[in-house]
């Protein structure tokens, strides 16, 4: 896989319009991020409906809704399905401030893949959010 730093705010710049709509965790400390975007998924065909966000030694989630207190939960989070919102680092900590709370999170690295399975290369995505083009 490869691997994009923590800091990088770059893919959360394409994933702007995009709404969290799974999160999951496993053993270790890696927590997966399924995203719904569907004018840009659709620029990769495969029958895919959502792109998936591996981030490797995450550290901390949250989403904040507007006037309530943080979620910390997984399944609580997914369930308020984020919307995501432009991207700002504030202490090492991604933020994303969408129409109805923030949704914070740190982490060393993170991958994108398709939820297909096929894994993403930051550039393709990229190329595919200006152009619109199939890859």
């Amino acid at each position: 896989m490869t691997a994009i730093a923590g800091d990088d705010l770059a893919p959360w710049k394409v994933f702007a319009d995009g709404t969290v709509v799974r999160v999951e965790r496993d053993l270790a400390d890696t927590v997966r991020i399924w995203i719904e975007e569907p004018k840009l998924r659709s620029a990769f065909g495969d029958g895919g409906t959502r792109f998936v966000l591996v981030l490797a030694r995450c550290d901390q989630l949250r989403y904040t809704p507007l006037d309530e207190p943080p979620l910390l939960e997984l399944g609580a989070i997914a369930a308020s399905e984020p919307d995501l919102g432009p991207p700002s680092l504030v202490d090492r900590t991604v933020e994303l401030r969408g129409s109805a709370g923030t949704l914070a999170v740190r982490y060393a690295s993170l991958a994108i893949e398709l939820d297909t399975g096929r894994e993403l290369a930051l550039a393709d995505l990229r190329q595919a959010a200006i152009t619109g083009r199939r890859h």
